[in-house]
């Protein structure tokens, strides 16, 4: 029997081989992901090399958040923006405050206890979320009300939706091993141009 169209919240097993990446100069595609690695950006004038690794492989649950449609060139494409799920996430991910973890029940269909990893957020082709015959698949469950507000909350402090965290929060809760989570987190672009910042405003 054929599933319904996604809705948010609902979770579902995928494995999504057709993502939406950006290059650094901004050029946003649709790529197929074969196999992890650097891949070349579409856009003809662009010389950019996409680092597509950190994209899940493989089947995995994800949380459907928001569905639109991606232009890719002249191309309409249909896609919805996902946050994977993993039940077998890193230590120091498990700390991130983009690292929430929802208890398996009945309702959403997990069989252990799984993070949601906010901060791996990706717009996935809506082709993912369908079989072979081009039925829309069938979730395996959807998050609690309090679940999916939390997911939000972790969502608007990532992009920065809301205010940021007040001074007295970062007083009681600056460590070394906050610094650590969060910067190993970054791209390798991001890391170098963080340590450089570090290394100018530094007082030597």
């Amino acid at each position: 029997m054929a599933g319904q169209k996604p809705r948010q919240g609902w979770i579902y097993i995928i494995n999504p081989y057709r993502v939406s990446l950006r290059c650094k100069l901004g050029h946003i595609h649709i790529y197929n992901l074969d196999e992890p690695g650097e891949i070349s950006c579409k856009n003809t004038s662009c010389t950019q090399i996409i680092n597509s690794s950190r994209v899940f492989r493989g089947q995995h649950p994800y949380i459907i958040w928001t569905s639109k449609q991606f232009q890719d060139d002249v191309n309409y494409i249909d896609t919805f923006t996902a946050i994977p799920l993993t039940s077998s996430t890193r230590e120091r991910d498990k700390g991130l405050p983009t690292a929430y973890p929802i208890n398996a029940t009945a309702r959403n269909g997990l069989d252990n206890q799984s993070f949601a990893l906010v901060h791996q957020i990706c717009t996935v082709d809506a082709n993912c979320f369908k079989n072979s015959k081009g039925d829309w698949l069938t979730r395996i469950g959807q998050i609690d009300k309090s679940d999916k507000e939390a997911v939000e909350e972790r969502l608007k402090y990532f992009f920065d939706i809301q205010e940021n965290p007040s001074d007295d929060w970062f007083v009681k809760n600056a460590s070394p091993e906050l610094l650590k989570k969060v910067f190993y987190n970054l791209s390798e672009d991001s890391k170098k141009l963080v340590v450089e910042e570090f290394i100018d405003d530094l007082d030597f």
